[in-house]
Protein backbone atom coordinates (compact mmCIF):
# COMPACT_ATOMS: atom_id res chain seq x y z
CA UNK A 1 0.00 0.00 0.00
CA UNK A 2 1.37 3.47 -0.78
CA UNK A 3 2.83 5.40 2.08
CA UNK A 4 0.96 8.49 3.35
CA UNK A 5 3.38 10.73 1.45
CA UNK A 6 2.57 9.07 -1.88
CA UNK A 7 1.29 11.86 -4.09
CA UNK A 8 0.41 10.92 -7.65
CA UNK A 9 0.92 13.73 -10.14
CA UNK A 10 -1.88 16.06 -11.17
CA UNK A 11 -3.67 14.56 -14.17
CA UNK A 12 -2.66 11.00 -13.32
CA UNK A 13 -5.08 8.15 -12.67
CA UNK A 14 -5.10 6.42 -9.29
CA UNK A 15 -7.44 4.49 -7.02
CA UNK A 16 -8.56 6.44 -3.95
CA UNK A 17 -10.35 5.40 -0.78
CA UNK A 18 -10.87 6.61 2.78
CA UNK A 19 -9.96 5.25 6.20
CA UNK A 20 -13.68 4.82 6.90
CA UNK A 21 -13.69 2.12 4.19
CA UNK A 22 -10.66 0.28 5.60
CA UNK A 23 -10.75 -2.97 7.53
CA UNK A 24 -8.20 -5.44 8.87
CA UNK A 25 -9.04 -9.09 7.98
CA UNK A 26 -5.88 -10.25 9.75
CA UNK A 27 -3.68 -8.23 12.13
CA UNK A 28 -1.40 -5.86 10.24
CA UNK A 29 -3.02 -6.33 6.81
CA UNK A 30 -5.38 -3.59 5.65
CA UNK A 31 -7.97 -3.82 2.91
CA UNK A 32 -10.61 -1.41 1.64
CA UNK A 33 -14.25 -2.28 0.97
CA UNK A 34 -14.25 0.11 -1.97
CA UNK A 35 -11.90 2.15 -4.11
CA UNK A 36 -12.74 4.71 -6.76
CA UNK A 37 -10.79 5.12 -10.00
CA UNK A 38 -9.96 8.81 -10.03
CA UNK A 39 -8.11 11.47 -11.98
CA UNK A 40 -6.00 13.64 -9.67
CA UNK A 41 -6.73 17.37 -9.93
CA UNK A 42 -4.53 18.52 -7.05
CA UNK A 43 -3.88 18.46 -3.31
CA UNK A 44 -5.39 20.46 -0.47
CA UNK A 45 -4.21 20.25 3.17
CA UNK A 46 -2.45 16.98 2.41
CA UNK A 47 -5.55 15.32 0.95
CA UNK A 48 -5.99 14.45 -2.69
CA UNK A 49 -8.66 16.17 -4.79
CA UNK A 50 -9.86 14.32 -7.85
CA UNK A 51 -12.63 13.73 -10.36
CA UNK A 52 -14.84 10.67 -10.66
CA UNK A 53 -17.20 9.47 -13.37
CA UNK A 54 -20.91 8.92 -12.81
CA UNK A 55 -20.55 5.20 -11.97
CA UNK A 56 -18.06 5.94 -9.19
CA UNK A 57 -20.13 8.87 -7.85
CA UNK A 58 -23.21 6.65 -7.72
CA UNK A 59 -21.28 4.00 -5.73
CA UNK A 60 -19.80 6.63 -3.41
CA UNK A 61 -23.22 8.13 -2.63
CA UNK A 62 -24.70 4.67 -2.01
CA UNK A 63 -21.84 3.86 0.36
CA UNK A 64 -22.38 7.05 2.40
CA UNK A 65 -26.12 6.26 2.57
CA UNK A 66 -25.44 2.69 3.72
CA UNK A 67 -23.03 3.95 6.37
CA UNK A 68 -25.67 6.41 7.61
CA UNK A 69 -28.16 3.57 7.91
CA UNK A 70 -25.59 1.53 9.85
CA UNK A 71 -23.88 4.07 12.12
CA UNK A 72 -26.36 6.90 12.36
CA UNK A 73 -27.81 9.85 10.53
CA UNK A 74 -24.69 12.01 10.95
CA UNK A 75 -23.21 10.13 8.00
CA UNK A 76 -26.13 11.05 5.73
CA UNK A 77 -24.21 13.86 4.09
CA UNK A 78 -23.97 12.78 0.46
CA UNK A 79 -26.81 12.46 -2.03
CA UNK A 80 -26.80 11.87 -5.78
CA UNK A 81 -29.90 12.29 -7.94
CA UNK A 82 -28.28 10.94 -11.09
CA UNK A 83 -27.00 14.35 -12.19
CA UNK A 84 -26.13 16.57 -9.21
CA UNK A 85 -24.00 15.43 -6.30
CA UNK A 86 -25.02 17.17 -3.06
CA UNK A 87 -22.72 17.23 -0.04
CA UNK A 88 -24.13 18.61 3.23
CA UNK A 89 -21.75 19.58 6.01
CA UNK A 90 -23.10 18.91 9.50
CA UNK A 91 -23.76 21.97 11.65
CA UNK A 92 -20.99 20.79 13.98
CA UNK A 93 -18.57 21.36 11.07
CA UNK A 94 -19.95 24.76 10.12
CA UNK A 95 -22.93 23.62 8.08
CA UNK A 96 -23.50 24.38 4.43
CA UNK A 97 -24.40 22.59 1.23
CA UNK A 98 -22.15 21.98 -1.75
CA UNK A 99 -23.65 20.92 -5.07
CA UNK A 100 -21.53 19.53 -7.89
CA UNK A 101 -22.71 19.03 -11.44
CA UNK A 102 -20.55 17.13 -13.92
CA UNK A 103 -17.97 19.03 -15.93
CA UNK A 104 -17.94 18.94 -19.73
CA UNK A 105 -16.33 15.49 -19.60
CA UNK A 106 -19.05 14.09 -17.31
CA UNK A 107 -16.79 13.99 -14.25
CA UNK A 108 -17.45 15.23 -10.71
CA UNK A 109 -14.87 17.06 -8.57
CA UNK A 110 -14.36 15.37 -5.20
CA UNK A 111 -12.30 16.23 -2.13
CA UNK A 112 -14.46 18.04 0.44
CA UNK A 113 -11.52 18.24 2.83
CA UNK A 114 -11.92 14.56 3.70
CA UNK A 115 -8.74 12.51 4.09
CA UNK A 116 -8.98 10.60 0.80
CA UNK A 117 -5.84 8.61 0.04
CA UNK A 118 -4.39 6.95 -3.03
CA UNK A 119 -4.42 3.21 -2.29
CA UNK A 120 -3.10 0.02 -3.82
CA UNK A 121 -5.91 -1.27 -6.08
CA UNK A 122 -5.07 -4.89 -5.17
CA UNK A 123 -6.16 -4.10 -1.62
CA UNK A 124 -9.68 -3.03 -2.66
CA UNK A 125 -12.59 -5.48 -2.63
CA UNK A 126 -14.35 -3.47 -5.35
CA UNK A 127 -13.28 -0.62 -7.60
CA UNK A 128 -15.77 1.71 -9.26
CA UNK A 129 -15.30 4.08 -12.15
CA UNK A 130 -13.24 4.68 -15.26
CA UNK A 131 -10.36 7.08 -15.83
Amino acid sequence: MPTPDYEPARGSTTVVSGRWLRYEPVPGFHRFYEGYLATVTGWWNGAVEFTLDRQAVTALAQTFTAMADHVGGDWRTVDFDGHTLTVTRPVSLGGGVHRAAPDDGGRYRIGWGLPWRPVDPTRCDRIFGRP
